[in-house]
């Protein structure tokens, strides 16, 4: 709620004249309270105030709502010790400018009988104070908080709007000191008050002049006055991009940030309030009143990241640096508690220190370095926190990722000089996936990693590539999903090129605590830190310098506070071993004192420029960095850096190349950097989302280069083609064996008693186990064995003739003995497989699948064994599975299943719950339409290429084993074989034969096995009773005897229930299967939605509307017969985000 005013009908207020913006001014209080409600609703205690005022709080983002709560804590914080001042007088707060801003009521209703003897004056623009005085006698919540209510104020003077015991409404501008006075003076005695002003962003927008007299003013209302004011500032010049956004956006609206520039510090803002006769002067931005350990504690800081998943530090800090607290007394004794004056920060996270100096800051070499800068058409490079790395062979810069102007990128964009006429870069393929927040490194052999990143703050990436040549691999996942990580090229012994990865997030609340090695045969491992080590942190600066050694410093606590340390740090290798990784603190840095306390930063990128160092950009403990301090240089004794015994030196000095008039300047907040074959460097990529100012991205390309050297071509953006996605893990075939990172390879366990098997149960986690007793299948069930117990013995049925007509289940038995004979004689040749559970019959209602049930002859060979006699009570189904072994296409079960193997050996890819939505399913399908494997030609040998995203679980099954597969976990299958010769041979020689005796056979079906194991980009599926399915006649004409398989796959599995029956729903088809009753429901309540968007609402009236033309009287308006196409997809768009918000809540 709010209200817009036109400035031409508002009078002139006892002889000033309104500005002419007034109206406008007033109307920034609907943002405001919005945003503030929209906080409230997430972060703050009942009773909620704003929501009372704002009928329709606006959903915006959490930087915005941390933003906002920052803000209101700091007020509150301020009023509380105002409030808890031990005082015999009356406390008075005045709100100069209030708003809408329900603050009095916050405090009567959450801290009464500290309100016992204070007064609260609202104080803004007459007709908006009526407006809220209509709102607070409207609210019950309002309204019954004021006692002693003065009935017509209006009779005694007109601007007060309302007067009770503990508050009042004043309408006066605050220009009008003499009204102001008078009017405060007619509800509260002042001389016999401490009385505490606020202005919260109101005297931003007042004209200097007007702004000074109002506080000078304030601090003659009594002898104890403290004034608190929160308001913009800029910290850094015009063109700063966060500032320039800021400003703009208020000039827009009509309403101009007054002193923005005016008082832009420290020193500006104490001298103000000083000539304003206030001889107590705090000032901090708030980026580091978040850091202050008087107004949060590290625990409070934490807590919020459990309210709603957070990552927008660099816009949360430069929002906060961007607005100022001060907080001004009359008295010596200052309102707030005392800070400990330390040039180090007292929540400092370690034992390393650096020494400040009074000398010019700027490095003296900073006039021989040169930005240039290019712009790029179109916005390929409008994207931040993405990652860049050299494309191999050329001199050659690729970004990847990063996120876009509306969702994170899944693109690379590539820029060289203009003269190369190299060939088309190859870039990552985008089936790595959209992603923000990773880290690619060129390794010391030349190739490239990438590794980590997120979607969104709650969806983390495992996911690491390796580039060689011009071909990316997929290769071992992280141990646990990491994000703003840092990642390290290494040698390791024997000449192995490996990488360590420090820091990082794993999620919205945690930050990680392993450092962690990659080693191409081993994959990730947990590295040991000797002797101390560094505080966890996510965004530092990790830079080696050396043989395996450099340097650590910067990047933020747990807590959301920059580290202030800085450490050497070394690889320790011993006897050819990796022994650790050891830290050393180092006091080793002399900064000017101006650069200090911008030298430890979060999100910086770095490089070497000649001899210098280069820290780029990011935020530091003061917020957004300055011009002046955006590029530091650091200079000194690298060369020993390696000795541990000895102390290097290193100084730091700010370094601001030339730019011409025509170069802008770039954003260095997400920006990507990196060096160049030729030694310059480039800047690509980097923006932010400015809060509700809007977004700002770095559109070109900047290269900094040296000035005597100078640049031979411009950079432009080139064209690129992504690389093939081979598949498998370091660049392996999954079938070669190669070892796999702990915690992927499923585990193997014994179990002896059904108490274990239970246990096993419960975990919901797939585990093989070996050395089980289930029969005599494991022995007997050869090719000829199950072809000699089930060979036909019978004909079939006539065609037309439906199973459940014939009261004699025998002929139901020899049906499916003369299916599985003739499947046998297919399974000879070709890949395919024979469920006894499927097919076709006229009845939705067959029983579920039992393989003693369907088939007598050899079910006895099979026996549950006696740990699992548990699942007897829960089976929903047990089927024979016969194949070659090759399924390549994920499904899963809404059940549990045990998979038992009878012969034959294969390789399984399991997949959690959390990844169904990565694998490619259709809309309720229980089989994906997504390979996850694909042979590498004639040999037969399988490659897995999971879907980014996804956390595969790897497993080998053999005889005599049993794979407990959980409920709705995927999985896909290969076998573990070597053919003499391909398959495919054999399937050209090879067809089907139609079902033409026309059997309505109970549950037979070919279910989506791979007919050319070979060739599995052309995979068919197909039913007896298919026409294009014609098998070996009966005719016995001559045919060339195709090439036999080696290979018989037999398994049984048993599904079993671990939910209440009635969770579950039975499908329409003679399948029998049974699927999630939620979900199934969940689908029909769509249709349901879409209906409503889609079916005319207005046919009831057509009638009407038809009779109204009759008569000559038709309306102005055609009524549409339904909603625009556009507008029902925007609609529905809409409900599915909020689905899917509600869902990443749970």
């Amino acid at each position: 709620m709010g209200v817009f005013v036109d400035h031409n009908n508002i009078m002139p207020d006892d002889g000033i004249k309104l500005e002419r913006n007034a109206g406008l001014l007033m109307a920034t209080n609907n943002a405001t309270i919005a945003f503030k409600a929209s906080t409230e609703r997430l972060y703050l205690p009942e009773p909620h105030f704003y929501k009372l005022i704002a009928k329709q709080p606006i959903q915006t983002s959490p930087a915005i709502h941390r933003g906002y709560w920052l803000r209101m804590r700091a007020i509150e914080w301020v009023v509380r010790q105002f409030l808890e001042k031990p005082s015999g007088q009356k406390k008075v707060i005045v709100n100069l400018g209030c708003g809408y801003d329900p603050l009095p009521f916050q405090w009567l209703a959450r801290e009464k009988p500290l309100c016992s003897n204070t007064k609260f004056i609202d104080v803004d623009y007459e007709p908006l104070m009526e407006t809220k005085r209509e709102i607070i006698f409207n609210q019950p919540d309002m309204r019954g908080l004021l006692h002693c209510v003065v009935p017509n104020p209006i009779e005694r003077e007109s601007a007060v709007i309302v007067d009770s015991q503990e508050y009042s409404a004043l309408g006066c501008d605050l220009r009008n000191l003499r009204k102001l006075g008078k009017l405060l003076r007619s509800v509260v005695d002042l001389e016999d008050s401490m009385i505490l002003c606020i202005a919260e962003d109101s005297t931003c927008y007042m004209r200097m002049e007007a702004a000074n007299a109002l506080i000078s003013w304030t601090s003659g209302l009594s002898a104890d006055v403290t004034f608190c004011i929160l308001e913009p500032r800029s910290p850094d010049q015009p063109d700063n991009a966060f500032t320039s956004k800021m400003t703009s956006y208020y000039a827009k609206q009509g309403t101009p940030l007054r002193s923005v520039f005016e008082y832009c510090g420290q020193h500006t803002y104490t001298q103000r309030f000083r000539e304003a006769g206030f001889t107590q002067v705090e000032y901090q931005n708030l980026w580091q009143l978040w850091a202050d350990s008087r107004f949060l504690s590290p625990s409070q800081r934490m807590a919020l990241d459990h309210i709603e998943p957070f990552d927008a530090w660099e816009e949360f800090a430069l929002y906060g640096s961007h607005h100022c607290l001060v907080v001004a007394h009359t008295q010596m004794e200052p309102v707030l508690p005392q800070r400990l004056m330390s040039r180090r920060n007292s929540d400092a996270s370690d034992d390393s220190d650096m020494s400040a100096r009074t000398s010019s800051p700027n490095n003296p070499e900073s006039h021989l370095t040169v930005f240039r800068y290019y712009e790029a058409p179109g916005n390929l490079c409008e994207r931040h926190h993405g990652s860049t790395y050299p494309i191999p062979g050329q001199d050659a810069i690729a970004v990847y990722g990063g996120q876009g102007p509306t969702a994170c990128r899944a693109t690379s964009a590539v820029c060289r000089p203009r003269y190369l006429r190299d060939e088309t870069p190859t870039v990552l393929p985008a089936e790595v996936g959209a992603r923000c927040c990773h880290v690619c490194t060129a390794m010391n052999n030349g190739d490239n990693i990438l590794v980590g990143g997120r979607a969104l703050p709650s969806q983390p990436l495992r996911d690491c590539w390796l580039q060689k040549g011009n071909t990316w691999h997929r290769i071992h996942d992280l141990p646990e999903p990491r994000y703003r990580c840092r990642v390290v090229p290494v040698t390791l012994p024997d000449n192995v090129f490996g990488a360590v990865c420090l820091g990082g997030k794993t999620g919205p609340t945690k930050v990680a605590t392993d450092i962690l090695l990659w080693q191409p045969s081993k994959g990730w491992s947990v590295l040991r830190a000797l002797k101390s080590q560094p505080v966890p942190r996510f965004g530092p600066n990790f830079i080696r310098l050396g043989f395996n050694h450099g340097l650590f410093f910067g990047g933020m606590r747990q807590d959301g506070v920059i580290c202030q340390d800085f450490w050497r740090w070394r690889l320790v290798i011993r006897d050819n071993v990796v022994m650790g990784i050891s830290f050393r603190p180092s006091h080793a840095l002399d900064a000017s004192a101006g650069a200090y306390p911008w030298f430890s930063r979060f999100g910086a990128s770095y490089g070497f420029v000649q001899d210098n160092l280069l820290i780029i950009g990011g935020i530091a403990k003061g917020g957004g960095i300055p011009k002046t301090y955006e590029i530091l240089s650091l200079t000194g004794s690298f060369s020993i850096l390696h000795d541990e015994g000895k102390e290097f030196s290193l100084r730091v000095t700010s370094l601001e190349p030339l730019r011409e008039p025509s170069c802008p300047r770039p954003f260095l907040i997400g920006h990507s950097t990196h060096r160049t074959q030729s030694g310059m460097f480039v800047i690509i990529g980097g923006g932010a989302t400015c809060f509700h100012y809007g977004n700002y991205f770095n559109k070109g390309i900047w290269v900094l280069h040296d000035k005597e050297a100078g640049i031979s071509a411009d950079w432009v953006i080139v064209p690129t083609r992504p690389s093939i996605l081979p598949g498998g893990r370091s660049d392996t075939s999954v079938n070669s064996g190669d070892h796999l990172p702990d915690g992927f390879l499923i585990k193997r366990a014994l179990m002896d008693k059904t108490d274990d098997f239970e246990t096993v149960l419960r975990r919901l986690r797939p585990i093989i186990i070996p050395r089980l007793n289930y029969g005599a299948c494991t022995r007997l069930w050869t090719l000829d064995y199950l072809k000699g117990k089930m060979g036909p013995k019978r004909s079939p049925q006539p065609e037309g003739r439906v199973l459940q007509d014939n009261p004699d289940h025998t002929v139901e038995l020899e049906n499916i003995k003369s299916s599985l004979h003739r499947h046998l004689e297919r399974v000879d040749v070709i890949s395919s497989d024979f469920y006894p559970q499927s097919l076709t019959t006229t009845t939705s209602t067959l029983p579920a699948p039992s393989l003693m049930q369907d088939m007598p002859t050899i079910a006895p060979d099979f026996q549950l064994p006696t740990q699992m006699t548990c699942l007897k009570s829960h089976i929903h189904s047990t089927l024979l599975h016969l194949s070659n072994g090759i399924s390549t296409f994920p499904r899963y079960h809404v059940t549990g299943t045990v998979l038992f193997q009878a012969r034959g050996v294969k390789k399984l890819v399991l997949f959690p719950p959390s990844d169904l939505n990565e694998l490619g399913y259709p809309a309720g399908a229980t089989i994906s339409n997504m390979r996850v494997f694909s042979n590498t030609g004639s040999s037969q040998k399988y490659s897995l290429h999971p879907p980014p995203r996804t956390g595969p679980h790897l497993a080998m099954l053999k005889a005599g084993e049993a794979l407990i597969i959980p409920p709705f976990w995927s999985y896909a299958h290969v076998p573990h074989f070597e053919r003499s010769k391909s398959a495919g041979q054999a399937l050209d020689s090879v067809n089907g034969h139609a079902n033409h005796d026309g059997i309505a056979t109970r549950r037979f079906s070919h279910a989506g096995s791979d007919i050319s194991a070979s060739s599995l980009s052309s995979a068919s599926e197909f039913a007896s009773d298919s026409p294009s399915y014609k098998g070996p006649t009966d005719s016995g004409q001559d045919r060339n005897e195709p090439e036999r398989v080696s290979h018989l796959d037999v398994a049984v599995s048993v599904s079993y229930r671990n939910l209440d029956a009635s969770e579950y729903v039975v499908r329409t088809s003679p399948a029998s299967d049974i699927d999630l009753a939620a979900y199934e429901d969940g689908r029909r309540d769509i249709d349901r939605i879409l209906g409503r968007f889609t079916c005319s609402r207005h046919q009831a009236n057509i009638d009407k509307t038809n009779d109204s033309k009759t008569n000559g009287r038709a309306g102005p308006v055609t009524i549409l017969d339904g909603l625009p196409k556009d507008v029902t997809k925007a609609m529905l768009e809409r409900l599915g985000k909020e689905l899917l918000m509600k869902a990443e809540s749970l």
